[in-house]
């Protein structure tokens, strides 16, 4: 099986993922995407998925090929354009294990480990221009299911 690819910059391979992965095709896909992946090469690894359906199989080979990529030196992230595939991987709890990404930039950020950044809620009128928080709500520190885990958390306290 031939694999689709090429080098983003100096530090990133991608390797594009055209077809459904399964039974008759996983181990020769998982030899070619190692064969791609030299031991002292790039230090990210990119695996675009250009195909909507995620079976099993692909989901097991994604997480051998983290692995594998891992104890080489190079970290790995996932593009999934199509909706249907963001979601398997979702489901399957692989989001960020995989750091996944709907865009090819988006996976290169998320393979040096940065995360999406947090966007400012809009409270204006349309056409209005988006400014700075105000410095009330900045000091109140950051909000959300995982903002600040490590502190112990009061009801009735943000």
């Amino acid at each position: 099986m031939f694999l689709l690819s090429y080098h983003l910059d100096a530090t990133h391979l991608v390797v594009e993922l055209g077809e459904t992965i399964d039974l008759d095709n996983e181990s020769e896909v998982e030899r070619e995407i190692i064969r791609l992946l030299p031991c002292c090469g790039p230090r990210a690894l990119i695996v675009d998925i250009r195909t909507p359906l995620l079976t099993p199989r692909a989901l097991g080979l994604l997480l051998r090929v983290r692995g594998l990529s891992e104890e080489r030196g190079a970290s790995m992230a996932v593009v999934a354009g199509h909706d249907t595939a963001r979601e398997v991987l979702s489901a399957a709890g692989l989001h960020r294990v995989l750091r996944v990404a709907s865009t090819l930039p988006g996976a290169a950020l998320r393979s040096r480990g940065c995360g999406p950044g947090p966007e400012a809620p809009w409270n204006g009128k349309p056409g209005e221009r988006r400014s700075a928080l105000p410095a009330a709500r900045a000091a109140r520190g950051p909000l959300g299911p995982y903002a600040d885990t490590s502190r112990p958390r009061f009801p009735g306290e943000h």
